[in-house]
């Protein structure tokens, strides 16, 4: 008996269909049509720190698109900080651009030695030839979170080892384990999708598959 669609992939063309989805890497909402990628590096050889320098500059693009509005929440502390499409606090831009600097415990001293967050971007191909691919930024994340939050049990630290699908991400798994309960939602608005969705299509260092 041939086993019946999925109904996220069933979500998938839907979406797409409507134009809510951003294909190709590029359909993006009209505040983000502008992004300037950086220029694909041509040398086939390629240092680790000149690769994560390049995926870094994606990264910074990624971080750099918010808006900041009024009336989103009833506690007054949040209103002047950066929002998300949804309105929703985005807690990594604030970060980044130094509008909040939490400690890292509410026991932690000035003297305190904090673990340096790692300062590592990871290239993720979307397994389909419509959408961007994926960095991951390792940096933001162990800004928060200890590595073992998410090694070795929820990814295996190896390249190749993880079969991430986006099916699985809604159903919680991967990073749905955060995204969509404790970070912001994997699901709409668009804006939403690019915030990992930002490397188009043959502008990665890597061999992608699609083509």
């Amino acid at each position: 008996m041939k086993k019946s669609a999925s109904p996220y992939r069933a979500m998938v063309f839907l979406m797409a269909a409507l134009g809510i989805l951003p294909l190709g890497g590029c359909a993006f909402d009209e505040d983000l049509d502008s992004l300037m990628y950086p220029p694909t590096i041509k040398s086939s050889i390629i240092g680790s720190a000149e690769a994560n320098d390049y995926y870094d500059k994606f990264y910074k693009e990624m971080t750099s698109h918010k808006r900041v509005s009024k009336g989103t929440s009833n506690i007054a502390a949040l209103e002047a900080l950066p929002k998300d499409g949804l309105g929703n606090v985005n807690w990594t831009v604030a970060v980044v651009e130094g509008v909040i600097s939490p400690r890292s415990s509410l026991t932690s001293v000035e003297d305190d030695e904090d673990d340096m967050p790692l300062d590592l971007n990871i290239f993720i191909e979307a397994k389909t030839p419509l959408m961007a691919n994926v960095l991951f930024p390792h940096s933001i994340h162990t800004y928060w979170l200890s590595c073992n939050n998410c090694h070795p049990k929820i990814f295996i630290p190896e390249a190749g080892a993880n079969p991430i699908s986006m099916d699985e991400i809604w159903q919680g798994q991967w990073c749905g384990r955060c995204h969509g309960k404790v970070a912001f939602s994997v699901f709409m608005p668009r804006t939403n999708c690019v915030r990992c969705h930002v490397v188009r299509k043959g502008d990665s260092l890597e061999k992608e598959r699609w083509r």
